[in-house]
C-alpha cells in the first residue's frame, strides 16, 4: 500500500512534469535518484542526523548534479531535509503508475506457481489487452503456494484461476453438503 507522502510527492512531480512537458525527463531523474539511494553508504550519510544539511547538499550535488536536473536535485534536498529520502523508490513507482495512466497503459501482475516463459507472458498480455482495450505492462512473480494455474491482477480487479482457490472452493462445497 503506497504511503500518502509518497503519493503526494509523486503527484506534485507529475504535475510539474506535465506543466513543463518533461514527463520522460522526470522519469529518468526519479529512477536515477531512487537508484542512488541503493548505495548504502550514500543513503546512510543522507539519513544521518549528525551530518549538517549543508554537507548533505554538497554530497548530493557532487554525486548527482551531472546526471539529473536542478529541480530533481531540489527534490532530493527536500526529501533529505525531511528525513524522507527512503521514500524515493516509492515516489518513482507512483510516478511511473501516473505516467502509465496518462499514456493509457494498464499495469497487470500475473502470479503463477512456476515461472512463465516469454510466450506465456505474451499470451497473457495479449489476452488482457484485448479485453481491456489498453496497452498492458505485465509483471510476473512466482508463488508456489497457489499450487497451479495463475492469479492475474489488473488495477483493482483480480482473476483467480489458481488450483489453490479451486481446491478451497471444492472443500467449502463438500462441507456445505454434509
Amino acid at each position: 500500500m503506497p504511503t500518502a507522502s509518497a503519493v503526494r510527492y509523486a503527484k506534485a512531480v507529475f504535475q510539474l512534469a506535465v506543466d513543463r512537458n518533461e514527463l520522460e525527463n522526470w522519469l529518468e531523474d526519479l529512477t536515477q535518484l531512487a537508484d542512488s539511494i541503493t548505495n548504502r553508504e550514500f543513503s546512510d550519510i543522507l539519513a544521518a542526523p549528525r551530518v549538517p544539511s549543508s554537507q548533505k547538499e554538497q554530497i548530493i550535488r557532487e554525486a548527482l548534479a551531472s546526471s539529473v536536473s536542478p529541480l530533481a536535485l531540489n527534490l532530493m534536498f527536500l526529501l533529505t531535509s525531511r528525513g524522507a529520502i527512503h521514500r524515493l523508490p516509492e515516489i518513482a513507482d507512483r510516478y511511473q503508475e501516473m505516467l502509465d495512466t496518462h499514456r493509457g497503459i494498464e499495469r497487470a501482475e500475473v502470479v503463477s506457481a512456476v515461472p512463465l516463459d516469454d510466450a506465456q507472458r505474451d499470451s497473457v498480455a495479449d489476452m488482457l489487452a484485448r479485453t481491456s482495450g489498453k496497452e498492458i505492462r505485465l509483471s510476473s512473480r512466482v508463488d508456489p503456494e497457489i499450487l497451479g494455474g495463475m492469479v492475474i491482477r489488473v488495477g483493482d480487479r483480480v482473476m483467480d484461476g489458481s488450483a489453490r482457490t479451486r481446491l478451497q472452493s471444492m472443500r467449502r462445497e463438500m462441507a456445505q453438503r454434509r
